[in-house]
């Protein structure tokens, strides 16, 4: 790798030059703290971006390196809990997780395939990550990493971050169990933090919106991308932050948007021709659970395959580990490993009978995001970025696209198995309550893997696909309802189960049996068409407008109770919630009742939607006899919460979620997914200060549509740039965000510098709290 050299610095701006060919690297960042960067070959950009990625999340990124790699408890220790993406887990569990899944052989081979293209990009930023890292002196690394150690970054930790994606929900299922899973079998404590249960922080709450040219003013497309993460980090939190960026190759790539951490390729973006957002694949099955037959004795360790007993063989898992004495010692685990894999002695659950399993995963030793979103970004219409990510399968996620032609589209990116319903059923263990993907594994034919043993992946046609001019919308949902006033034909039930045979306790969104953001957001597209042709205002109102699904739907049933025999305390709750605007607004008084109510609500399991899952059919509360005591026993305990933490029954929302810049609190806005708030912003337990901070939620806010061809982008990265760090840019997009206001970042000014001049500098949603 050539060095660069740093040739000028302004307020605002730097130019570095690299010193093999000459090639500048220029870096412009906006008043919101948004780098450009422009250089003339890929490995320039990549080192522009390197530098400033790190200088606005170094901390973050050196953290995340050090999860991925598997070092955590070689710096930490092996107890300690930590946060990985939306997981909390042992440091320990976390470190054999991703050896055992991302092996260092696994990550040269996705190293050696990528296109030269996303190769020289990443070594670029790679380069820029440790240019900027290395110009820190002594006192600026110690303020910096007061309790984590910096790491020198490699290509193979973007690698990493790539292929976690594919890996990272099989550690729900398997991280509790490892050590249980290794040979000898280590003994664990009754508490340990190794045995706990996998508890999945939260969850994800994206959002998107894209409006074909036949429902949008001016007949070009329209997207709305509204991708959630997490807002605020703490010392061995490594949770998916976002971050904003614009690239340009003068003739070759010209793109702009965000992406989660450690991921340098903007995963909801534009270019000229493109927008695109990214959710969560949640309803899709990448990995099937292969039940062994297993035999264990003094002497060997054995397998059934299609009859025949096979020896296990053994494979060892090195990690370091910071003892309690200080010492730093290597601990050696051997797993038991067949031609399916390693093996994981799971327990029992509601889906799955206790034994051993192997797994097969057809999303790992997966790095081909690089190159697909690499690929997608210099797409130029909607259907050339559909056959990109067909022709690119990386990262597992659901994609919506828009383009100024009017085009809109939903695909399913990333690998799946090709296994059909039959199939499934064919070499299912046989239990109706087991989970569909529990499976046979002493028949080869059942293990979906090629002659040498990798998973096979589906072909193009086996997946869902969907293309309009009308709209598109999903709230991290399957492909199955998400053409507005369409059903879908049913895929394979690893997109999604939707066959009523599969349908039973399934759980959708917040631990609920049903997405009441899914039935918002088809509420809400009832009513845009019915007003007329859809405009950006108009779209982004479905955020901004913070409609709570929940209190519009239930809450006069509930109000109904006020005549029950309850408490003074009761009575005046019940008086709060009746003159509560049934929305999330910053000066919404009763909104925080309603919370706190709301989540014992949920607890109570009173809620059920028909088991398709269509949002047209709504949900349902089961007021009974019993529940009515148990709702208003209920409601009490939120009063009491509340009032026992000094605050009024009608204290405005904004005076409880709030963030604090320049030494003054913002009132934030938006609410709790569970209540189908679609500006979802779920915050940390309620404490005498308000909710100390966001956890998660609306982050990046991008809306995209065309004027005379040309592309206009409003954009916001809610929590700015730089999580905890004082900025003139974070202050100014927190308070955007509490304003309810997109700001408009030219795309290319210099070259269309009408387009820019015609409009506003931002753009709302024509509401105010």
């Amino acid at each position: 790798m050539s060095a660069f050299e740093l040739l000028t610095e302004a307020r605002q701006s730097m130019v570095f030059r690299d010193q093999q060919n000459g090639n500048l690297v220029e870096i412009q960042w906006s008043d919101e703290g948004v780098p450009h960067i422009k250089a003339k070959d890929y490995k320039s950009l990549g080192f522009g971006y390197g530098y400033a990625h790190a200088l606005d999340r170094l901390c973050e990124l050196s953290g995340q390196v050090i999860a991925l790699r598997g070092e955590r408890s070689k710096y930490f220790g092996a107890e300690q809990i930590a946060t990985i993406g939306f997981l909390k887990t042992s440091n320990l569990n976390s470190d054999l997780m991703y050896r055992i899944r991302m092996p260092d052989n696994w990550v040269q081979q996705a190293l050696d395939s990528l296109d030269p293209r996303s190769l020289d990009y990443i070594g670029g930023y790679v380069a820029g990550l440790n240019y900027y890292a290395e110009s820190l002196d002594q006192v600026q690394r110690r303020e910096l990493f007061k309790q984590e150690p910096m790491v020198s970054f490699e290509l193979a930790d973007v690698i990493r971050s790539t292929m976690r994606f594919g890996v990272m929900k099989e550690l729900v299922e398997i991280g509790p169990a490892l050590l249980a899973s290794t040979c000898k079998q280590q003994p664990i404590a009754q508490n340990s933090a190794h045995s706990k249960p996998v508890k999945v922080e939260g969850g994800f709450g994206s959002n998107a919106w894209a409006y074909g040219g036949d429902v949008v003013a001016g007949n070009g497309g329209l997207l709305v991308g509204n991708p959630h993460s997490a807002w605020k980090r703490s010392p061995h939190q490594i949770r998916i932050y976002m971050h904003q960026y614009h690239l340009t190759i003068p003739g070759e790539i010209d793109v702009a948007g965000a992406s989660f951490l450690g991921f340098p390729i903007p995963m909801t973006g534009y270019n000229a021709n493109v927008s695109w957002t990214i959710l969560d694949a949640a309803a899709v099955t990448a990995f099937v659970f292969q039940a062994m037959d297993v035999e264990i004795n003094q002497q060997a360790a054995s397998y059934v395959m299609d009859g025949v007993r096979k020896p296990l063989e053994r494979q060892t898992v090195s990690i370091e580990v910071l003892e309690e004495s200080g010492v730093l010692a290597t601990r050696h685990y051997d797993f038991f490993k067949s031609e399916l894999g390693l093996l994981y002695k799971l327990p029992a659950s509601r889906a799955r009978p206790a034994g051993w399993y192997a797994i097969t995963n057809a999303g790992e030793a997966n790095a081909r995001g690089l190159d697909q979103f690499l690929a997608a970004a210099r797409s130029s219409s909607t259907r050339e970025f559909v056959r990109a990510i067909e022709q690119h399968r990386g990262i597992l996620s659901q994609l919506l696209i828009a383009d100024r032609h009017g085009d809109v589209a939903y695909t399913v990116a990333g690998n799946v198995l090709p296994i059909s319903d039959e199939l499934m059923q064919q070499y299912h263990l046989g239990e109706k309550s087991l989970a569909f993907n529990v499976l046979d594994g002493s028949r080869s034919e059942a293990s979906f893997r090629d002659e040498l043993q990798r998973p096979l992946q589906a072909p193009v046609e086996f997946f869902p696909k969907i293309i309009s001019r009308g709209i598109l919308h999903n709230t991290n949902n399957s492909y199955k309802y998400t053409e507005y006033g369409l059903e879908q034909v049913d895929y394979p039930s690893v997109f999604g189960q939707h066959k009523r045979l599969l349908q039973a306790d399934r759980k959708y969104a917040a631990g609920l049996s049903y997405d009441p953001r899914l039935i918002m957001s088809a509420r809400r597209m009832k009513e845009l068409i019915k007003a007329g042709n859809i405009t950006a205002e108009s779209a982004l109102q479905v955020i901004f407008d913070n409609r709570n699904y929940a209190a519009e739907t239930f809450l006069d049933a509930l109000l109904a109770l006020a005549n029950e025999e309850c408490s003074a305390e009761a009575k005046l709750a019940f008086k709060v919630l009746s003159s509560w605007d049934r929305r999330n607004n910053a000066d919404s008084k009763g909104a925080l009742l309603f919370h706190q109510f709301w989540l014992r609500i949920v607890a109570l399991e009173l809620l059920s939607i028909s088991p398709c899952g269509n949002p047209e059919l709504g949900s349902q509360m089961r007021i009974t006899p019993e529940s009515r005591h148990q709702i208003i026993d209920a409601l009490e305990a939120a009063v009491m919460e509340i009032t026992t933490l000094g605050f009024a029954l009608d204290v405005a929302w904004g005076e409880v979620l709030y963030q604090t810049a320049d030494q003054q609190r913002i009132a934030m806005h938006g609410g709790c997914y569970q209540e189908g708030v679609l500006n979802g912003e779920m915050p940390a337990p309620l404490s005498q200060q308000g909710f100390p901070y966001i956890l998660f939620g609306s982050a990046y806010i991008q809306c995209v549509f065309w004027r005379d061809q040309q592309v206009v982008p409003y954009v916001l990265l809610s929590h700015g740039q730089r999580d905890g760090i004082e900025s003139i840019g974070r202050t100014k997009q927190l308070k955007l965000f509490s304003d309810k206001q997109l700001y408009h970042i030219p795309y290319a000014p210099a070259e269309a510098p009408t387009v820019a001049d015609d409009l506003p500098s931002t753009i709302d949603a024509g509401l105010t709290d």
